[in-house]
């Protein structure tokens, strides 16, 4: 937007880069005013173009009604006429001359007025579209300058360069590797307590098949049949 621009170009200069940010805040700043004065003034151009149009309906009306007198005036005339009464209709036509001066003046003024009534309301448009438009424009503005913002905070808070990011991986890993070491630790106390308890020799007899039931059909089936024998 031409008015953000000459703003940021008038001011900027040469200014560093925390200066550029109090330079584009206070243009931000300045835009948003810029918006507010033109929406106030197309208010008032409006109510203004309200009176305007007000008076150009009054004289559209005055006008119809000495439209519509000079056709009564006239017919009038041509009766006096039919009638013989030539008197009467030169008076007549002697209304009809003031009629059709006034007639001229309302309509030189009416048409005056439409004229600047629909010039001011394209001016009022075009003022509108262009109040649109800065508005998008400040809106922009001010997302880039959020986004700017945002990336400035991501990088503060990322290391800003390899050897950082070499630290942060060494840190990892060292976490990493006293877990594992705590992991198999725990793993060896379990070992030693088991061992102590005697576990492994349970585990070693079962292993062997020592000390197992048989529950399988066939033991049961050989159990019955040694008793019937007996």
């Amino acid at each position: 937007m031409s008015i953000f621009k000459d703003i940021v170009t008038a001011i900027r200069g040469g200014a560093s880069e925390a200066g550029e940010a109090i330079v584009d805040s206070q243009a931000l700043r300045i835009l948003e005013q810029e918006i507010r004065d033109a929406e106030n003034g197309i208010r008032e151009a409006k109510s203004s173009l309200s009176k305007l149009k007000a008076s150009e309906i009054s004289l559209r009306k005055d006008l119809n009604i000495v439209n519509e007198d000079i056709a009564d005036y006239t017919a009038s005339a041509r009766s006096a006429l039919e009638k013989g009464n030539r008197e009467l209709a030169v008076e007549i036509a002697s209304k009809i001359q003031d009629l059709t001066v006034s007639k001229t003046d309302l309509d030189e003024r009416s048409s005056m007025l439409d004229e600047q009534v629909n010039r001011i309301h394209k001016v009022i448009v075009e003022r509108q579209k262009q109040v649109e438009k800065n508005k998008i424009e400040l809106q922009k503005a001010k997302t880039y300058r959020d986004l700017q913002k945002t990336q400035k905070t991501i990088a503060g808070a990322l290391p800003s360069n390899d050897s950082s990011a070499k630290r942060v991986q060494r840190a990892l890993d060292r976490v990493q590797k006293k877990q594992s070491d705590f992991d198999n630790k725990q793993e060896a106390d379990q070992w030693l307590s088991d061992l102590e308890n005697g576990s492994q020799l349970d585990d070693k007899i079962k292993a062997a098949g020592i000390g197992e039931q048989d529950s399988s059909a066939n033991s049961i089936l050989d159990e019955i049949e040694a008793s019937m024998k007996k």
